[in-house]
């Protein structure tokens, strides 16, 4: 499976727009300290974007502090019920990251009834179902005929609140896929990671865009940062995405020393679920324990909305 690159398309033209530069304001609301042009953007239509909450579950993405997600890491069947009913008493944990690919190369209707069982051991937690390929942090290369076969059967036969796409597959495939999972009531995020760099802001725009032309409920990116620039580019762009280009629930992330930040400071510029680990176990670099990030979480939430 190769990736493609998204130059020259649509989306890339949509993403470089540049808000136009504001004009003379047309009232006099600024003192003689103040610049002589709208920079507040308080026009009509200039307001700041939010976002449309996702509701699952009696839970709301995209309102209040972002969502908390644990993942599951699991290398059989029996130790993933386990864990996953410890999930389940856990009140930090808003969902669960069922990794299926972990479990090894199962036939799609194997995973199908793992994901039956999986999902009423998780009890009230929202269900994320997700095979990794190995270009993107999973433990195998999963080529686009066994991966469509898999998610297929989780779709059908299986029981999941929300799957897990990858976004560099048969452009058709995942139209199909998310096509049938929207059929079932179940939610979709498409996902891009990068292990290996930082795209620059206008392409990390142009692959959210492309997620969200996809269909996707949520809108997903994770690039390993090598400095504060690289944060700081991961969290820019989501900004601008959430106050210009779209309105669904983001989840964005630098992985590693760099990017722990971002995993904390969603809720400031537009990301609306995080990551955390439970018992030392990550599934990506940079994850911060489950019950420290939600002290943080709730700790910034608490600040931004007296």
């Amino acid at each position: 499976m190769q990736r493609r690159h998204l130059f020259g398309t649509a989306f890339g033209a949509a993403a470089a727009v540049v808000v136009p530069a504001a004009e003379a304001s047309v009232s006099d609301h600024f003192g003689e300290k103040m610049r002589p042009i709208d920079t507040e953007n308080r026009a009509p239509g200039w307001g700041v974007g939010a976002v449309k909450p996702l509701e699952v579950k009696g839970r709301r993405i995209g309102e209040g502090r972002p969502k908390l997600i644990a993942p599951t890491t699991s290398k059989n069947p029996a130790d993933l019920y386990q864990t996953l009913e410890k999930f389940a008493g856990m009140e930090a944990l808003d969902m669960v990251e069922v990794r299926i690919d972990y479990l090894g190369k199962l036939a799609p209707a194997e995973f199908a009834e793992v994901t039956q069982k999986a999902y009423k051991a998780a009890g009230d937690k929202i269900v994320l179902v997700t095979l990794r390929n190995g270009t993107d942090g999973g433990p195998f290369i999963a080529e686009d005929k066994y991966y469509g076969d898999v998610y297929r059967a989780v779709i059908e036969s299986g029981k999941a609140d929300i799957i897990d796409l990858e976004l560099f597959r048969d452009a058709d495939m995942i139209r199909s896929l998310v096509k049938a999972a929207h059929a079932k009531g179940i939610k979709v995020i498409i996902s891009d990671h990068e292990f290996k760099f930082t795209p620059d802001e206008g392409e990390i725009i142009r692959r959210l865009l492309l997620e969200q032309e996809f269909g996707a409920d949520i809108l997903k990116l994770a690039v390993m940062a090598f400095s504060p620039e690289d944060a700081l580019t991961v969290m820019t762009a989501t900004a601008k995405m959430r106050h210009y280009y779209s309105d669904r629930p983001m989840l964005t992330m630098a992985m590693g020393k760099w990017g722990v930040l971002t995993r904390i400071t969603g809720e400031g510029f537009g990301s609306d679920l995080t990551f955390a680990s439970v018992g030392g176990k990550a599934s990506a670099p940079g994850q911060i324990p489950a019950e420290e990030c939600l002290s943080v979480l709730d700790t910034l939430h608490r600040a931004m909305n007296p």
